[in-house]
């Protein structure tokens, strides 16, 4: 059977709900997703990232491999496409059909949520969000970098989350009938609502879901020690040659999910975020009003509460 391609991108933004999103439409008959989730292969600008093992196409469409007949929205979810500055016009020049889901929040619990990831992925070293922000500058020069961190500009949280910028991008490659914008307030609040509309966006039937679990909340390591093992081997991934030897030495020790039968809390826990500092959050509205404001109008909706 030759190969099928994918025709959507659900293309971010990191700590947006795409996790989520990206589970509830797997369980939809006419959907199809890649595992790996994030093959990132059209954002070649961040070839360093974990898992970033994909380099030929032939390889990329073999993703797609176990694609049925019956499955009509064929797709895929790297949430650094659109912060990539090379992802979206890569993805235009493969289809320029294709259709793109993009997930926005109030940027401030975006980097704040964002920051907390990449601790617990040994992508950042300091643990003090505020402290992480006043490093931008340095680290843009290409000091004060974390040794484990793969892809410095994941550390520019102000760029990561400038969404409105982004958003402005994504409609001068792509027609705005050929994306789909879920905002993330929404999607927490009236999540049926918006699973449906994304199906409708898809070209898919309806099929109402009973639940929708939370998926991919904030979590902290409760032993450093496992999750150090965890990264090496994720690094080893990043190597064409050792990635499937990485893979089954994951597998057989089930490292990440739950080493040697230890249930996953005694290494992750969950670790809902500290209210941050009213003086640093209105420092951080300011920086993000024109972002906050490009979104509004773009989305002809008032988003000014972000702010608050």
């Amino acid at each position: 059977m030759p190969f099928r391609r994918p025709n959507f991108f659900l293309v971010g933004g990191p700590r947006c709900g795409t996790t989520a999103l990206t589970q509830y439409l797997r369980g939809h008959p006419n959907v199809y997703l890649t595992s790996p989730k994030e093959p990132h292969y059209f954002a070649s600008d961040f070839n360093r990232l974990v898992g970033h093992y994909i380099r030929s196409l032939d390889d990329y469409l073999d993703l797609f491999r176990h694609c049925s007949e019956t499955q009509l929205a064929i797709g895929e979810a790297s949430v650094w496409y659109l912060y990539s500055s090379v992802a979206l016009e890569n993805i235009q020049a493969f289809d320029s059909r294709s259709r793109i889901i993009v997930m926005v929040r109030n940027p401030i619990d975006m980097a704040y949520s964002l920051h907390n990831q990449l601790v617990y992925r040994y992508q950042e070293s300091e643990r003090d969000f505020e402290r992480a922000w006043d490093l931008q500058g340095e680290r843009s020069r290409g000091t004060n970098l974390p040794r484990t961190n793969q892809v410095p500009a994941f550390l520019q949280y102000k760029a990561v989350c400038s969404l409105g910028t982004q958003l402005e991008r994504t409609f001068r490659i792509f027609h705005p009938e050929q994306v789909k914008v879920v905002v993330f307030d929404d999607f927490i609040t009236e999540t049926n609502r918006v699973y449906e509309e994304v199906l409708e966006f898809l070209g898919v039937p309806a099929l109402p879901r009973q639940t929708f679990p939370i998926v991919n909340p904030s979590r902290e390591h409760s032993s450093r020690l496992l999750a150090w093992i965890d990264f090496r081997l994720s690094r080893l991934g990043r190597l064409e040659r050792l990635q499937r030897c990485a893979r089954s030495i994951k597998r057989r020790l089930s490292i990440k999910d739950r080493l040697v039968g230890l249930p996953p809390s005694w290494h992750s826990t969950l670790s809902p975020r500290k209210p941050l500092d009213p003086k640093f959050r209105a420092s951080l509205a300011e920086e993000f009003r024109a972002e906050v404001h490009r979104l509004e109008s773009l989305l002809h909706r008032d988003l000014s509460h972000w702010l608050d």
